[in-house]
């Protein structure tokens, strides 16, 4: 499975953040207040000088009070029932944040209880990835291809085959790493209440 494939067409997520922020007619001050994300970020972010990490792009989320998909895609399905969404291969919403190339899957639907995405991780060390990160929810991760190395909080980091899966708590500190000399591949769903409340977190440096 190539990763490759329609990664050129990737959205403009500073746009999107941009637009979707003076819709709701929000500063980003507020915006900050209400992501635990810095004003300075923030701006870079919106002016595609920033590359936020997948934690941030669920603050943002939260702060602009949407659901995640909105970021990825203008096109949105509600239907309280009998919703489906098919996403060819390779036609997901492409996003590079620090560590990883997204493909975030199913992005018409709105109000999802997961997120599904497809991801080539760059990454191999801790130094390329920096902190571990944590927010709220829980994930679950399939490699496709390569072997990864999960590093988490409150266990050892353990090394992943192709075929091999996890699921694991988003509030406990984690990273993903490519194990191997090329990226590797996973499916990664990540399930999260945009309800919650992240005023606690620390902003995010500048």
């Amino acid at each position: 499975m190539d990763m490759k494939t329609g990664e050129g067409d990737g959205v403009d997520l500073g746009g999107r953040v941009k637009g979707l922020r003076s819709r709701a007619g929000l500063t980003i001050k507020e915006v900050a207040a209400r992501s635990g994300i810095s004003p300075s970020a923030i701006s870079k972010i919106e002016n595609n000088l920033l590359s936020p990490t997948y934690d941030n792009i669920i603050r943002l989320a939260q702060g602009l009070g949407i659901d995640i998909s909105e970021l990825f895609s203008a096109a949105r399905k509600q239907a309280p029932h009998g919703r489906r969404s098919l996403t060819r291969v390779g036609q997901g919403d492409y996003i590079r944040t620090r560590a990883y190339t997204l493909e975030i899957l199913c992005s018409d639907l709105t109000a999802k209880r997961m997120q599904p995405m497809k991801a080539r991780l760059r990454a191999h060390e801790t130094r390329e990835f920096g902190a571990l990160v944590a927010h709220a929810g829980e994930e679950v991760v399939l490699v496709l291809k390569g072997r990864v190395t999960l590093l988490t909080e409150f266990y050892a980091p353990v090394t992943l085959d192709e075929g091999d899966s996890v699921y694991f708590d988003s509030t406990m500190g984690h990273a993903l790493l490519s194990a191997g000399a090329d990226d590797a591949e996973i499916f990664w769903v990540c399930a999260a209440d945009q309800n919650l409340d992240f005023a606690e977190t620390p902003p995010e440096p500048t």
